[in-house]
């Protein structure tokens, strides 16, 4: 919990920022502008509102948020920090069901909510639990007074992953995880106080908690983009916001290829664009260093169960070759703080380079488990070499420079026709072709027990027409015959899901009534 270095615990730094100059701003929306001073009493205010209705912290250690994309969700964090209690963020546009899934969990007596139509919600209950009415102050010239610092191992965040089962699954983090995962990025990034954060994916999604600490960590200012998806919007609000540097899932960026704004004005003032969640693309890769070659672009990885981000390595002039080659960037090397071994199907350890395996993350990084589901945790949530460790489900491989790389996930390898088949492996391949943007491949169900390999692909040029018979000659030349779709798909635009992730199931779902159909 405590930096090695300064010996100032979290939220010690939160407030010797503050009272280092309380009038700075630190969090900018699209409404208005954030000073420290303005954080902490509204801060204060949800805090205060929480104690009313919950004095004890241990009748509801997790609070739950329904978050915007506001100041005041930031505010409504630190406020539940503040009580000694841990936040969980959640999507008020998520079904109904699913909240109360995630309410039950959390066995909270009350929620803070921001993200809600009030004409459909306009009760002081929802689903059962009080709402938190925040205390207003005004007028008020010092700070308010520091909170004591949480006790060892207390929950920080819990933060819910649906991954392939679809039910919410709650992450619980502590703040030794969260103090480990900034620590190591300050070996990683050059924080500048120039700097800062354009905040670009929701609140309920890890990424997003990697911004609020780095800014509350570092005392660099969070500018929260009002509208990730729409790149117009975004272009200008990067420049209006002064934003130097972006964290976002491969998608995000990828609008701004297709848009032809990669190259606009308004974006001379980034520095550093930071890529995680999902592959980025070789050839998304390529056109971001040729259009800003200024711009230090950095291809991390990490699950939410190991703290966020685990790797991260910056594009250099020796991953050029290999990403026109249509390679993928490696992900970045092991650290003390943030270290991993490569396992086989037994589960023991891979210690030759460039031997496929899942990566084991262990140390500091590995979270407390999945809330309320012990055998869950327990299944993934092992020892390995003597360390407290969370096996990824993730492929990678090591190379002789020490270089990780990943390869897919166990579930995206899939059997047709008697073929092993990863799915990440020919999506690849499908990418790195001309006049492609994005590409989704699966496994369709074609009737009586027969399957097929199917792909999905977003063209760089919304309204212009796949060449199927190139794009098919194109991965017959770098697959094997069997690993080649069966029937390719093209969408003006792959559907996403909250996180802003290619959506698989949608597409599955869409594949037959919405796309134009190329059969060989």
């Amino acid at each position: 919990m405590r930096n090695s270095n300064s010996e100032i615990t979290f939220l010690e730094r939160i407030w010797q920022a503050a009272a280092k100059n309380p009038e700075k701003v630190i969090i900018y929306d699209a409404h208005q502008e954030w000073t420290w001073h303005a954080l902490l009493w509204c801060a204060q205010g949800y805090a205060d509102a929480i104690q009313v209705i919950s004095a004890d912290a241990a009748e509801t250690p997790i609070v739950p948020i329904l978050v915007d994309r506001t100041g005041e969700t930031v505010a409504a964090i630190l406020g539940v920090l503040i009580t000694g209690r841990g936040f969980a963020p959640l999507s008020a546009q998520q079904p109904k069901s699913r909240l109360a899934h995630c309410f039950a969990a959390l066995n909270s007596q009350l929620v803070i909510k921001l993200g809600v139509d009030e004409t459909q919600y306009s009760d002081s209950r929802f689903l059962g639990l009080r709402r938190v009415v925040p205390v207003h102050f005004g007028g008020e010239l010092d700070l308010p007074r520091r909170p004591i610092d949480p006790v060892p191992n207390q929950a920080l965040y819990v933060l819910f992953t649906s991954g392939s089962t679809g039910i919410p699954k709650g992450v619980v983090a502590d703040f030794s995880n969260i103090e480990n995962t900034m620590l190591w990025s300050e070996d990683m990034l050059d924080w500048s106080p120039k700097d800062v954060i354009g905040c670009s994916t929701n609140f309920f999604f890890d990424i997003s908690m990697f911004d609020v600490f780095t800014s509350f960590y570092f005392d660099i200012p969070l500018a929260i983009y009002s509208n990730p998806s729409d790149v117009t919007q975004v272009v200008a609000e990067t420049a209006l916001f002064r934003i130097t540097s972006v964290f976002a899932v491969p998608t995000f960026f990828a609008q701004i290829i297709r848009s032809g704004l990669v190259n606009d004005p308004c974006l001379v003032g980034l520095r550093r664009i930071i890529a995680g969640g999902d592959f980025f693309p070789p050839n998304h890769v390529l056109e971001w260093i040729e259009s800003l070659p200024g711009v230090d672009i950095f291809n991390v990885w990490g699950p939410t169960e190991t703290s966020i981000v685990n790797t991260m390595h910056k594009i250099c002039t020796s991953d050029i070759l290999p990403l026109r080659q249509g390679r993928p960037a490696p992900v970045g090397k092991s650290h003390p703080r943030m270290q991993f071994h490569l396992i086989d199907e037994s589960g023991v350890i891979l210690h030759e380079t460039n031997q496929r395996g899942e990566i084991c993350m262990y140390g500091a990084c590995v979270t407390h488990g999945y809330l309320g589901d012990a055998e869950k945790t327990k299944q993934t949530y092992i020892e390995l070499d003597g360390h407290r460790a969370f096996r990824t489900q993730d492929l990678g491989y090591v190379d002789e420079d020490g270089n990780l790389f990943i390869i897919g996930r166990i579930g995206s390898t899939v059997k047709v026709a008697g073929y092993r088949i990863d799915l990440g492996e020919v999506e690849a391949a499908a990418a790195s072709l001309p006049g492609t943007h994005l590409v989704c491949c699966f496994v369709a169900e074609i009737g009586e027990g027969h399957q097929e390999l199917w792909l999905a692909i977003e063209p760089k040029e919304s309204d212009a027409a796949l060449d199927i018979f190139s794009i098919k000659n194109g991965l017959r030349a770098v697959l094997p015959a069997y690993m080649v779709p069966k029937r390719i798909f093209s969408i003006k635009a792959l559907p996403r899901n909250s996180n802003a992730k290619i959506d698989r199931k949608a597409i599955k779902e869409m594949v037959g009534n919405e796309a134009r159909e190329f059969v060989q």
